[in-house]
């Protein structure tokens, strides 16, 4: 069986159904101009985007079937917007659940669905270890991929440091600015440490997807931490996500190569999980990587 939340209800969907292999494929050649096409811009529904588009494209990549027709035992999480609940969904259209798991709360809108208006289930259970073992799992096996707090410090250290460095090397006159330019720089310094200030507070000022992106993570960092300490997992495989975006998409690649690294270092605390399910006298499942 397999659950998810958000990113991981669609995945877990495509595996569900069989269709992993199309969802990589289509999602390793995705460029930046291919993704920023998927976007439709919306004034209105509590969102900027209302994920049409990209449902769309999403559903001729992996169909669209019925959730309780899959061999797959599979679940969506979502959130109900105005209680706060949890909400499994478990049947209906594959995508429609997962349309309604990842409706990221200011980048989505939120989805009508079942008398209930749900954005995303990362804002309250983003590794739905509780969900897989109501549904009766033995073994759980979570991918946590959530972004600890402390590299997005790191990260946003590490890019206010480079924003200072280009700035001293613009001041400095180590650019590729003609002489001429370079001399009436240096006469006007005043203004130049204007500049210089200037652009740095520029490079350091976050835009609105990278806030978006740091305040979704620290939510889910800290909801995780919990969720998981309450309901630990068999095994969690964690990557280490801290220089992806909300929109890069077109990184899918890297990602994914990420995620490979981890389950073959993982292997050896995989084995046993592995013996556990092997029935009296009979032999062990096998794990495909």
């Amino acid at each position: 069986m397999v659950a998810g939340a958000s990113v991981g209800a669609l995945v877990g969907g495509a595996f569900a159904c069989n269709r992993l292999a199309e969802l990589e494929a289509w999602v390793r050649e995705l460029t930046q101009r291919d993704v920023w096409r998927l976007v439709d811009t919306t004034f209105r529904g509590g969102g900027v985007m209302s994920g049409n588009r990209l449902m769309a494209t999403l559903s001729a990549q992996i169909g669209n079937p019925l959730i309780e027709e899959l061999k797959t035992v599979y679940g969506a999480v979502a959130t109900d917007l105005y209680t706060g609940e949890e909400v499994w969904l478990r049947d209906g259209r594959l995508m429609e659940a997962v349309r309604a798991s990842s409706g990221l709360p200011g980048l989505f809108t939120p989805t009508w669905h079942d008398q209930r208006w749900l954005i995303d289930g990362g804002v309250i259970n983003p590794v739905p270890v509780s969900m897989c073992r109501a549904l009766g799992a033995e073994i759980v096996i979570a991918v946590d991929l959530s972004r600890p707090v402390t590299r997005l410090a790191m990260r946003a250290q590490r890019d206010h440091t480079d924003a200072v460095k280009s700035a001293k090397k613009a001041k400095s006159g180590d650019t590729d600015a003609s002489e001429e330019g370079i001399a009436i720089l240096r006469q006007w310094s005043g203004l130049v440490d204007g500049v210089v200030e200037s652009f740095r507070a520029r490079r350091s000022e976050p835009g609105l997807m990278e806030v978006m992106n740091n305040a979704v993570s620290i939510m889910q960092d800290r909801i995780t931490r919990s969720r998981l300490a309450i309901d630990p997992p068999d095994l969690v495989l964690r990557l280490d996500l801290a220089d992806f975006q909300l929109m890069d998409f077109h990184r899918a690649s890297e990602a994914i190569d990420q995620g490979l690294a981890e389950v073959k270092k993982m292997g050896t605390e995989l084995e046993p999980l592995r013996q556990q399910l092997a029935p009296p006298g009979g032999a062990a499942p096998t794990i495909s990587i």
